[in-house]
């Protein structure tokens, strides 16, 4: 597992340093030198097309004139001008498009099959563009340079560690198109913005804890604050609590209660006005309290007289008969229904313990209760 870990580390910042060693590449937009080879010697010049000296390969090994030309070869760009003698060209035939992919492998092929070298002894590039006439298929060409014939010139090279490395032929017209780029070594920037992107990785990360120590801390100081406040809340709570349970004897289920009752009339109340406002000819069998909704039954000897003597009295309105009346065959007179609206008058004040009237329908239906009514 901590190889894997160690591997995966070596990947990113190798990955790192690869990407800001392209930006930095990209930034710079820098001209390459160019090695100018010509018989024994090469000729070396600058960007800006000056002669900066040259690259002699003797018997006894390879030197730069002057010897400072080295230092500033080391890690620039590169191109090794060769005679347009030294490349091999060819065209290939034409391929599809959808083969593309498999086009490298198609081209090493044809180099050992149409030249007498072996793909590992060349330098090759693949060129290729879509055909005018037939934009399904690509025209393939392969450029190749045998390198036994450039070696003693890119030898020297190696140690410089440039940017890059590409072979161009002297005196084509194409020779951008065509150049070959043989890779190049690891550029003068690289070791130091290795140890420069460990550096900041690992500030990154010391930063990072640190920063997420101080959140936590935060967050715990914030929770400390908001417990506090809801003590503080909760005590406030209960003070105003007691408070209210002074000033509201019962607390607040007797308040409900006494709200209740008062937003009905009291069914004592409503018994007391029926017994003054019903005449004496008339007694209940029933009684029936819905809200101010109120309900009687009962027998009379002259049920004309009901209706007017209610609403006269103050106490009921819109009283009317909820059946038609009739007639007891035992003589005793008519059998009657009424329903009204209850306005009786309540106390000013009432006590916290009064009785109250039930929520529903109250039903004065028994005997004792009907002999109370009864006149």
């Amino acid at each position: 597992m901590i190889g894997k870990l160690r591997q995966a580390w070596i990947w990113f910042v190798d990955g790192l340093v690869e990407a800001l060693l392209w930006a930095i590449g990209r930034a710079a937009r820098a001209r390459p030198h160019r090695l100018e080879i010509a018989d024994a010697e090469a000729v070396v010049v600058g960007p800006d097309g000056s002669r900066m000296g040259r690259l002699l390969c003797e018997e006894g090994g390879a030197r730069f004139e002057p010897p400072d030309l080295a230092r500033r070869l080391t890690g620039a760009a590169v191109d090794v001008i060769i005679p347009a003698a030294w490349q091999f060209r060819r065209d290939l035939e034409p391929v599809a498009v959808q083969s593309r992919p498999f086009l490298d492998a198609f081209v090493r092929h044809q180099i050992e099959r149409i030249t007498p070298w072996r793909v590992a002894d060349t330098h090759y590039r693949v060129l290729q563009h879509p055909l005018a006439e037939d934009a399904n298929r690509l025209a393939v060409a392969v450029a190749v340079v045998p390198k036994r014939l450039v070696a003693r010139w890119l030898l020297p090279l190696d140690g410089l560690h440039p940017r890059s490395i590409r072979l161009r032929t002297a005196g084509c017209g194409d020779a951008e198109n065509s150049a070959i780029s043989i890779g190049g070594g690891p550029p003068r920037l690289a070791a130091p913005l290795r140890r420069a992107v460990i550096g900041g990785l690992v500030v990154l990360g010391l930063g990072t804890a640190v920063i997420g120590g101080w959140l936590q801390w935060q967050a715990g100081t914030v929770r400390d604050a908001i417990d506090e406040q809801d003590r503080v809340l909760g005590e406030r709570r209960a003070v105003l609590a007691r408070a209210q349970r002074q000033d509201h004897p019962g607390g607040d289920a007797a308040a409900k209660l006494r709200t209740l009752r008062d937003s009905r009339p009291m069914g004592v109340a409503v018994i007391d006005a029926l017994s003054a406002a019903m005449p004496d000819s008339a007694y209940l069998t029933s009684l029936s309290i819905d809200k101010d909704h109120v309900t009687i039954s009962g027998l009379t000897t002259d049920p004309s007289r009901l209706v007017p003597m209610l609403e006269s009295s103050g106490s009921f309105a819109d009283v009317s008969f909820g059946a038609a009346t009739t007639r007891v065959e035992a003589g005793g007179g008519d059998r009657f229904s009424l329903e009204m609206k209850a306005e009786v008058p309540r106390p000013a004040t009432s006590p916290p313990t009064a009785d109250i009237a039930p929520a529903g329908a109250v039903r004065f239906d028994s005997p004792a209760a009907q002999a109370r009514a009864t006149p």
